[in-house]
């Protein structure tokens, strides 16, 4: 919910090509009344409560549910794997009390031929027959994202199972859960109930988790493309339901006992003023598929980047590495014919000589002049990285970030001036000065929005921000402010979002982020012009924080340098594009997938639907695509990507 229609995309493109036109209400993510004689059609992209901050369905939602389906209308609900526990318990009172026969579990499935250095772990799917043929009439397995098993009352109600090496983790042992249900249909009324995951409906592009698509198998999403728009082109035929075993025994809807307190509201008769459905699948336009003003070294060349912290982290805190790990490292880049070594410098550390002692900061600044002696040399560039996990002060937060129930989370209040002028600015001032000192190696400077082991840094999304800084900045800028101004944490979101105001309020938040960046940005270009940006975040750019750093941060004349594990991102980048934000991608590789053997096949992924690629590296054991593994394995990666060019 509230996701970044770029993030949304893929979501939509199957029905689109079924025939459907598809809308996408964003900021008002309930069923109104009017919505019954407007769509035959809905899909539910359930929330992420209580894991992560989200809205989700209400008692009016499950009211505007009955009548759709009893009225012949499509419901299609895409529940959250792993999160979102609030909504798959409402959505399974729900189905109950329809006597529909489904059930969503609570496990994750997982796959068996997943190793602990590859991080796609999902499990892949197989079509079950629902008449003649299945589905897309596929019967060998294809990727179908992330899914939890289903409980069905019959298999005619199976539309799908996942393939037979899926498991789910249990605190005692790994189950097998082969052949498990992961998408089932029933008929309720005269409509028609689907079940299955917001990842399985997403499976073919960027969503706001990061993504399980199999690099090495990109041509069976064809076969999910199928399925899933043979799902779509379904929905739309009512005749051939007749496989599909319909309801038994409806009982009234209970929802006391839930996980939090559902929002009990009436449904709208229609949404707020100010919030409109926009139109999605859209095709890319030609002039807007590829970046302008990309430096003539990623041109050639690519990025071939190792993404791995200068200092290493250690329980007691980060730690120089030895002349000897320093000096393979080189060595490894070298080998490797990577062109760029990025990753936490620990800036922070150097800038605030408050709360680290000179012996700490010496010890950062003697690790940089170590690396830039032995990088210089060589042809690899470095790109120093500040990790916004560590801008966190030792005594804490004035005011933590707020979700929409006004539940203090895990970050700083994105607005808060101490975050930005007392911790971030410091320290990005000071990675510019070592920049400045050298000009012929350090080609930009990186902010580090992924997962880090030693911070608690959990990112911004959108069903946040409403702490109170946020929050005064951001309705001073809508010109709100007034009898808004003392409205209480916990009521600030579902105002907002009753009123039609939801909409500009992240404009908002997304405008006061960028002019952040952009000031930072300019004090950086004072101490060292023509420096390019980068930015590492853990899944595709779609919320206010990150694409309000990317817009603060962005120039004219050359693009920004992103790095993620996303795999398809030309649509996504030329939907940014369109938007007036320029940017080349590298993809993760997992050093699992790195041997010659798979080498025809990473090549068009990593120079044809990317700019390049990265691997991490000295992370913790969180790392995903270690590369400490051993010399013999780092070896062999090594010889594999010096032959990976473009």
């Amino acid at each position: 919910m509230l996701s970044d229609p770029a993030l949304i995309e893929g979501t939509a493109r199957p029905w689109h090509d079924a025939g459907y036109t598809v809308e996408y209400r964003r900021f008002y993510p309930h069923l109104t009344t009017a919505d019954l004689a407007r769509y035959h059609t809905v899909l539910l992209l359930l929330g992420r409560e209580p894991e992560a901050p989200s809205d989700g369905l209400t008692a009016g939602d499950l009211a505007i549910l009955d009548a759709w389906v009893r009225g012949g209308g499509v419901a299609v609900l895409g529940y959250a794997e792993g999160e979102g526990t609030l909504d798959r318990w409402v959505a399974n009172r729900w189905l109950a009390s329809q006597g529909a026969g489904i059930a969503i579990g609570d496990e994750a499935l997982e796959d068996t031929t997943v190793r602990g250095a590859a991080p796609r772990t999902q499990s892949w799917a197989e079509g079950r027959r629902l008449g003649d043929d299945p589905l897309g009439s596929v019967y060998d397995p294809f990727p179908m994202g992330r899914n939890h098993a289903l409980e069905v009352r019959r298999s005619s109600e199976v539309l799908a199972v996942a393939g037979r090496r899926a498991f789910v983790r249990t605190p005692k042992a790994a189950t097998p859960r082969g052949g498990a249900p992961i998408a089932a249909a029933a008929r309720v009324g005269d409509g028609l109930v689907v079940v299955l995951s917001r990842h399985a409906l997403g499976a073919l592009g960027p969503e706001n988790r990061p993504s399980t698509m199999p690099l090495l198998q990109l041509g069976a999403l064809a076969a999910t493309h199928d399925f899933l728009t043979a799902l779509a082109r379904w929905t739309r035929r009512p005749a051939e339901w007749a496989h599909v075993p319909p309801a038994e025994h409806p009982t009234p809807a209970t929802l006391a006992g839930a996980p939090l307190p559902v929002e009990i509201q009436p449904p709208l008769a229609e949404p707020p003023p100010g919030v409109k459905a926009e139109p999605l699948a859209w095709p890319a336009k030609r002039d807007t598929t590829r970046a302008s003003g990309v430096p003539g070294w990623i041109r050639q060349m690519g990025m071939r980047a190792l993404w791995a912290p200068l200092l290493l982290p250690r329980e007691e805190g980060p730690a120089p590495r030895s002349t000897a790990a320093l000096d393979s490292l080189v060595g490894f880049l070298d080998q490797a014919g990577l062109n760029l070594l990025a990753g936490d410098a620990d800036p922070e550390t150097v800038a605030d000589s408050l709360h680290h002692r000179w012996e700490e900061r010496s010890a950062v600044r003697r690790a940089w002049s170590d690396a830039a002696s032995l990088l210089q040399p060589t042809s690899v560039a470095w790109i120093p990285a500040a990790a916004f996990g560590d801008f966190r002060p030792p005594a804490g937060w004035a005011d933590s970030s707020r979700g929409i129930r006004g539940e203090p989370l895990s970050a700083a209040c994105a607005l808060d001036s101490a975050f930005w002028d007392d911790r971030v600015v410091p320290a990005v001032v000071t990675l510019a000065r070592l920049a400045a000192g050298l000009r012929q190696l350090v080609p930009a400077l990186a902010f580090d929005l992924g997962p880090l082991p030693r911070g608690q840094f959990t990112g911004y999304s959108m069903g946040q921000e409403f702490c109170d800084a946020a929050w005064r900045q951001a309705i001073r800028r809508m010109g709100r402010h007034g009898p808004l101004d003392s409205l209480p944490v916990v009521e600030r979101y579902r105002t907002l979002r009753d009123a039609g105001l939801l909409p500009a309020y992240y404009q908002a938040l997304e405008a006061l982020v960028a002019e952040h960046a952009r000031g930072i940005r300019d004090r950086v270009l004072k101490e060292r012009p023509g420096l390019y940006f980068a930015f590492r975040l853990r899944q595709a750019p779609g919320d206010w924080f990150s694409l309000g750093l990317l817009r603060g941060f962005a120039l004219p004349d050359r693009p920004l340098l992103v790095f993620t594990p996303e795999v398809m991102t030309r649509r996504l980048l030329a939907a940014y594009r369109a938007r007036g934000l320029d940017a080349v991608h590298a993809v993760e590789l997992p050093s699992a997938l790195v041997r010659v053997r798979n080498l025809a096949t990473l090549k068009p992924l990593v120079f044809g639907q990317n700019d390049g690629f990265w691997l991490s590296a000295g992370e913790g054991t969180a790392a995903r695509g270690r590369l400490d593994a051993g010399r013999s394995t780092s070896d062999s990666v090594a010889q594999a990507l010096r032959r990976l060019a473009r």
